[in-house]
This record gives structure tokens, C-alpha cells and sequence, in this order.
């Protein structure tokens, strides 16, 4: 934030005409409220619509990356915020669950179409690597530990769903409903081993693609 000069803006009858008695005015009711946005500013630099996407984000890659180990006090330590402000913004694990998993959905959905329009045999190496993405950010242990209520779980097997529905729409040939749900079982089933040991994830995505397209 640009530092602002007040001197002589506060008295805004000094002013020798009505214009220029209007025009402070105006002036100082725009700077006040200039001043105030800044006084929302964090000790990082961050403005409160920016803290509160820093948090989604963060706590995103905390699972990501940390999975069972992920925390509030680890998501504060690496954003430099107390605790407080993050319960601040998400006053219980489900607001914040809410918002992580609306987030991740929205913008890996995104990846996904991307993805298929290239058509390519690498874009379906990533576009499962994605879906495994996916898996391990909703997997049962997670919602386990941090005991997130039944709306939560329902609202992420529902974009599940709607992700393997976009997916199935790619492969080679159309299918039946029955074959979409056998090659899900193989994928997901796949994948749920993966979660717990992940070193043959390439050699498996290689031959899902082979599968699948």
C-alpha cells in the first residue's frame, strides 16, 4: 500500500469554493476508506481475500504432500499465521474441508478437460496420474483421522463420480454402463493399493492407458 499524504485533507472546509470544499471531500471519505482496506492487510503483506485462498491452497498441498501427518499447526507454521487466523477464516474442520475440497474439484476438473482435448497418449498418462491425485486426496484414512462429518464424504464421492464420468467419456470406444463400473472397480482398486505403496504407480498407469485408450 502506497503511503498516503493527510496533511491538510482532513479539514475539508478549507476549501475557498463549494468545488474545492466538495472535492476534499471526496477526497478524504476515499482515502479513509483506502486506509481501512490497509488496515485489513496481515503482518505477511496479504490481503483477507488472499489469506483466505493462501489457506485453501496450502491445506490442499498439506494433504497432498503430508496426508495423516497434515495439521492446523503445520498449515499455520508454513504460511507464518497463527492458528487464530486460520480459525478466523474457517471456524471448524468442515468449513475448511468444504472449502479445500470445492477448490480442489473445481480446478483438477479443469485439468482433466484439458487434458482429454489433447488426445494424445501422454495427456492420459496424466490425466490418470490426476485420478490418483484424487483418490489419495479422498482417501477413507483421511476422512478417518479427522472425522469429517457424512456431508463432506457425500460431497466427495459425488465429484468422484463426476470426475470418473468425464474420464469414462475419453476411452476408445463407447460403453456400456456395465463396462464403465468393471473398468472403475480395475482403476479404482488399482489405485486404492497405490495409496499405501505408490513405487509401481508408473509401470501401473502405463498399462491402464494400454487398457483403457
Amino acid at each position: 500500500m502506497c503511503e498516503i499524504e493527510w496533511q491538510g485533507i482532513a479539514d475539508v472546509g478549507r476549501g475557498k469554493t463549494r468545488n474545492e470544499r466538495e472535492h476534499r471531500k471526496f477526497t478524504f471519505i476515499l482515502l479513509t476508506k483506502l486506509r481501512r482496506i490497509s488496515i485489513l492487510e496481515t503482518k505477511k503483506g496479504y490481503f483477507v481475500p488472499d489469506m483466505k485462498d493462501k489457506i485453501i491452497q496450502a491445506s490442499i498441498e498439506g494433504i497432498r504432500n503430508e496426508g495423516l501427518k497434515f495439521s492446523v499447526d503445520l498449515l499455520a507454521n508454513k504460511l507464518k499465521i497463527s492458528k487464530k487466523t486460520v480459525y478466523k477464516y474457517f471456524p471448524d474442520k468442515e468449513t475448511l474441508a468444504r472449502a479445500l475440497y470445492e477448490a480442489y474439484y473445481s480446478d483438477i476438473t479443469k485439468q482433466v478437460r484439458e487434458l482429454i482435448s489433447k488426445n494424445t497418449e501422454e495427456s492420459y498418462k496424466k490425466l490418470l496420474y490426476l485420478y490418483f491425485d484424487s483418490k489419495k486426496m479422498t482417501h477413507n484414512d483421511i476422512f478417518n483421522k479427522y472425522k469429517l462429518n457424512q456431508t463432506i464424504c457425500a460431497y466427495t464421492r459425488e465429484k468422484a463420480d463426476s470426475l470418473w464420468e468425464i474420464i469414462a467419456a475419453s476411452f476408445f470406444e463407447e460403453l456400456s454402463e456395465t463396462d464403465k463400473k468393471v473398468f472403475r472397480i480395475i482403476v479404482d482398486g488399482s489405485f486404492e493399493k497405490l495409496c499405501s505403496d505408490c513405487t509401481v504407480l508408473e509401470n501401473v498407469v502405463e498399462r491402464l492407458v494400454k487398457l483403457l485408450w
